[in-house]
């Protein structure tokens, strides 16, 4: 087994030795920067380069043809010198087990070892090229230079991150990355709880977790109160500023609808309460109401759902869009609502959550239903597309003043959580409440997200400049509103650009903790719980608050590494989102209806005059895309004069149409022997339109562009193909006078011809 290096490095290279992890901030710092080198083949200055900031988007990544080889071995052999030498470093006097003998009776096994790892290894390089600029299907892409570097670090050194007994370093670490997280996404990072887990899965079902425990922390203090004949007063969802009512007479269907921030506070005022108004002891207060706690009848950590919702007579509902996570009925399923429990929103026509739809069934829930939580996806799986947070934000405004009621909201932003970042300019003011008009033109002045090209190939013009930009009112809005939710899921192991596993959860109010923990002695010295009542909670250990309990330190380290060096504002990771953006509009703009472009490959590219009877184009699901992904079905036309005509096809043809570019465009087809990696230009992902998630009225204008009845989509369903365009090259690949979005295009139509041509000598 070999390891490549640098050729100045020997067996004698030495660091300095480390007693803790032994890569700071400014030593990465100090290795990232693009500074020139001896080799001509060295990228030239990246501010030359990128074209749009002075910041080096190219020196975040190893490179498409690993470019920054030299640098990413250098820093992996410092990690693994330094680590050797902390090794043998330590106790120095302690004895050597493994001595030369056994050494030699270990050959045989290590060349066993090398030998199931190249066979491994071969294995693992059959794997689709995600990091190649022709992989534009699923949400994979390279990671960045300081995530990887960080996950080794922290995959040697810290392998477990549960305490700060077994991980002092890499806790604390993830504890920053949560500020960080909190800031970019408009928390307050000094009062919001963010934390690391495997992934959005994880984190949605934290957030539902955490809004149910919430939901009824009301009832244990109206519990207490009746039983110690309290008159503790609260302000309910409807009264004005001031105005407030005994807790003993607000009935059940206004207690469970309250304002999140005043169930997640309940048990801190009413210890203020006893203590200040009461004049109690604090010390008997305190324990107290932590015995109670402890034994309500409410508790739902103890008691569980089933019996506190029998008790009530209550029935819970989790709204989502139609279009959401499944990720969503599996919390569900595992926090004991049932999956009946998640009722789909309908979406509109650009598959975003219809907010008057959502609005109707608020107002019609039957007298013993109650709102468990709302959930918004910014960037579904599928589309990409952004629920209007903002809207979501107005319409539980609305609840609170007119109707008494109010719901936590939860923002599934596993896919474009990260988006936010490009809303994170330094200049730009706080969002206030209310002028949210003046507020989204201060950020599209501000925001440099446009973009002004031409369709150009061989040096031919194929078309008039086209301005793209991303501009749109309500996907500003959704960003924007992330501070109002209650809750947000991000993965940095989507768009955040670093190694799996790694997602994050995000609380706005941090004391969630406080009801969340449980405890283990040997884990962590403190209590946790309301002996923090005067500030947040100082958490030295997150396995007793999270769901996972023991995880990998990498993830920390990498996270914290690549934040670090790369800040989540407009001109650090925004940057990349930037390209994203873009280079996803333009690619639309390629695939859109542009019939020069068409019938300039029609007749010069392909030169198949028998055959342009039989032209293509590709209909988009929708247009513009809100994030990064477009969804697009192919569609056969006709040239009559000038302009392109539908050709008549039914449904299961047209199915049958995609669903073989598809398996042109993946290595998963293995009827054809012809296809491998290494044979494939371009990789397309795809999903499957079904009645049973997305209704009629949700897709009708799409099915009245494909000239499709309701009818045959509801027996069928519509098979659509997907493009995510996410990979940092496809910009510099384009200064360097290769475009391979463009590419994919030409091949697109090429690989469609074919199968046209295959589909109507079969029929004849």
């Amino acid at each position: 087994m070999y390891i490549l290096c640098p050729k100045n490095l020997t067996s004698t290279y030495k660091v300095p030795i480390h007693v803790a992890w032994p890569i700071t901030v400014d030593w990465v710092q100090k290795h990232m920067e693009h500074h020139p080198s001896k080799s001509q083949n060295r990228l030239q200055d990246p501010s030359k380069v990128d074209g749009i900031t002075q910041n080096p988007l190219s020196a975040w990544f190893l490179g498409p043809k690993a470019e920054h080889a030299d640098v990413w071995a250098q820093m992996l052999m410092n990690i693994f010198n330094d680590y050797i030498h902390w090794r043998r470093n330590y106790f120095p006097e302690d004895p050597i087990i493994i001595n030369r003998t056994k050494r030699r009776q270990h050959e045989h096994w290590f060349d066993q070892l090398d030998t199931e790892l190249e066979t491994v290894l071969n294995q693992l390089k059959a794997h689709f090229p995600f990091y190649s600029p022709r992989y534009i299907a699923h949400m994979l892409s390279e990671q960045t230079l300081p995530s990887v570097v960080g996950y080794f670090a922290g995959m040697l050194y810290n392998p477990n991150n549960v305490t700060d007994e077994s991980a002092s370093v890499t806790v604390p670490l993830e504890l920053e990355v949560g500020k960080m997280v909190a800031a970019m996404l408009g928390y307050n990072p000094e009062t919001a709880w963010a934390h690391i887990c495997s992934g959005g899965t994880v984190a949605n079902i934290e957030a539902l977790w955490v809004a149910r425990t919430v939901q009824f922390l009301p009832f244990v203090v109206q519990e207490y109160c009746k039983k110690h004949q309290l008159e503790f007063q609260i302000r309910t969802p409807n009264k004005a500023r001031g105005q407030t009512v005994s807790i003993l007479e607000v009935p059940s269907q206004t207690l469970i609808a309250l304002k999140s921030n005043q169930s997640v506070r309940i048990l801190r005022k009413l210890a203020h309460y006893l203590i200040y108004e009461k004049r109690q002891v604090p010390e008997v207060v305190l324990q107290e109401i932590n015995e109670h706690v402890a034994n309500s009848l409410f508790n739902v950590s103890k008691r569980g759902l089933f019996s506190i919702l029998n008790r009530l007579s209550l029935h819970p509902r989790i709204y989502v869009s139609e279009s959401a996570h499944y990720s969503i009925k599996k919390a569900a399923n595992i926090l004991g609502y049932g999956e009946d429990a998640v009722v789909p929103v309908p979406v509109d026509t650009r598959f975003r959550m219809d907010v008057r739809a959502l609005r109707e069934l608020l107002l019609h829930q039957k007298s013993n239903e109650y709102t468990a939580c709302v959930i918004a996806v910014a960037g579904t799986t599928e589309e990409g597309a952004v629920d209007p947070v903002h809207r979501i934000k107005f319409l539980r405004d609305e609840l609170n003043r007119e109707h008494n009621r109010s719901f936590w909201l939860h923002v599934d932003g596993a896919w474009g959580g990260y988006f936010r970042s490009l809303f994170c300019h330094p200049d730009l003011a706080k969002k206030e409440t209310g002028g949210m008009g003046d507020v989204l033109q201060s950020y599209a002045d501000k925001l440099d997200v446009r973009e002004s090209f031409t369709i150009t190939h061989q040096g031919k013009t194929l078309s008039p400049p086209i301005d793209i930009s991303w501009r749109d009112p309500e996907t500003y809005g959704a960003f924007l509103a992330f501070p109002d939710a209650d809750s947000i899921t991000i993965d940095p192991h989507k768009m955040g650009y670093i190694p799996y596993p790694a997602g994050i959860i995000a609380f706005k109010q941090g004391i969630v903790t406080e009801h969340i923990i449980q405890k283990a002695q040997y884990i962590s010295e403190e209590e946790g719980g309301l002996h923090h009542l005067d500030h947040t909670p100082i958490i030295h250990a997150v396995g007793p608050y999270i769901l996972e309990g023991s995880k990998p330190g990498a993830a920390a380290a990498a996270c914290y590494l690549a934040h670090k060096t790369i800040p989540l504002e407009t001109h650090g990771h925004g940057k990349i989102i930037r390209t994203s953006v873009l280079n996803t509009r333009r690619f639309a703009q390629y695939l859109n209806h542009h019939k020069k472009l068409f019938r300039y490959l029609d007749e010069q590219v392909f030169g198949k005059q028998n055959t342009s009877k039989f032209p293509f184009t590709f209909v988009p699901v929708y247009d513009p895309p809100d994030t990064n992904i477009v969804c697009f079905v192919a569609v056969p036309m006709a040239w009559h004069d000038d302009t392109l005509v539908r050709v008549d096809s039914s449904l299961a043809e047209l199915n049958r149409l995609n669903q073989m570019i598809y398996d042109r465009f993946t290595i998963r087809n293995k009827q054809d022997t012809r296809r491998s990696l290494y044979s494939q230009d371009f990789f397309v992902s795809r999903t499957r339109f079904m009645v049973s998630q997305y209704s009629t009225k949700s897709v009708s204008e799409l099915l009245k562009m494909l000239k499709v009845s309701k009818a045959d989509y509801k027996k069928e369903g519509l098979f659509v193909l997907r493009s995510t365009v996410m990979n940092p090259w496809h910009h510099q690949a384009q200064l360097a006078k290769k475009d391979y979005l463009f590419d994919f295009v030409l091949s697109l139509h090429e690989e469609t011809r074919e199968i046209r041509d295959l589909m109507q000598s079969k029929i004849m």
